[in-house]
Formats: structure tokens, sequence, C-alpha cells
């Protein structure tokens, strides 16, 4: 591996974070490999530049679709938007701000009925809103 690989990796590593979906022990091993890498090749905080966005958002985007397929929901993704539906209504994911937002049919109109930011807050409210998928339908 050169430096330029280990630079690459490095400001890779720095993107990922629970707020874009990690779990606490991936966020963890990512940092100590970064200061593996940057031990190892002799690299300073200040010669690491910022990683590109498309890089981090298809990373992004496995660990939304992981969440919703734990509730049976299937995500459909174009670029940083995403949607899914979530019994009636609508779940849209816009991964730039890192916020989703469910929308409920109205007679004439399609309402903001619950809104928030991250992964985990998403988890909490599939686990209280998503519809039941019952076992003896699995196999």
């Amino acid at each position: 591996m050169t430096v330029e690989d280990a630079l690459r990796k490095i400001e890779l590593l720095r993107r990922i974070s629970t707020d874009k979906g990690a779990v606490p022990a991936e966020v963890e091993t990512a940092h100590r490999l970064q200061k593996a890498l940057m031990k190892r090749y002799a690299i300073k905080a200040h010669d690491i530049p910022d990683a590109s966005p498309t890089t981090v958002s298809r990373l992004t985007w496995i660990y939304w679709q992981e969440l919703l397929e734990e509730f049976g929901l299937c995500l459909n993704h174009f670029g940083n938007r995403g949607s899914a539906a979530v019994g009636k209504n609508k779940l849209y994911i816009t991964l730039d701000a890192n916020q989703w937002w469910i929308a409920e049919r109205f007679k004439s109109s399609w309402k903001t009925t619950a809104r928030d930011r991250g992964f985990e807050s998403l988890r909490k409210y599939l686990k209280e809103h998503a519809p039941r998928s019952h076992s003896f339908l699995r196999r």
C-alpha cells in the first residue's frame, strides 16, 4: 500500500459516524484503523483532505436499506433521496441532511405527520408504527 492509498482510506474512515447509520462498534473500529494507518505511514491529521460525498452516499444507503428490511420494508432510492411505503403512509429520506419524514394521505393531500434526523430515530419510529409481520408467514 502506498501513502496515497493510506490517505484515501483514512479520509473515508473519517466519514463513518453514528449520524450516518453506523453502529458504535463500527465507528470505534474505523477510528482505530485510521489511527493505525496514520501511525504506520507517518501521516499528520492536517494532511488528510475530506472524502468525496458520492462514496459516502453509497455506503450510507446500505445502512438505511438494512434498517428498513428489519421491518419488511423496501427502500427505493435515486441519488440522495429515498422512499418506502410504510403501510398506507410514505417514508422519505434525504441522505445529505440525514433526515426522514412520514407523509400520510388525507382526503385531498399528503401531510407530514412525523419528521426527524438520524438512523436511530427512524428505528424507534418504525418499532412503534411499522406494519407488523407475523412469524407464521416466514420460513
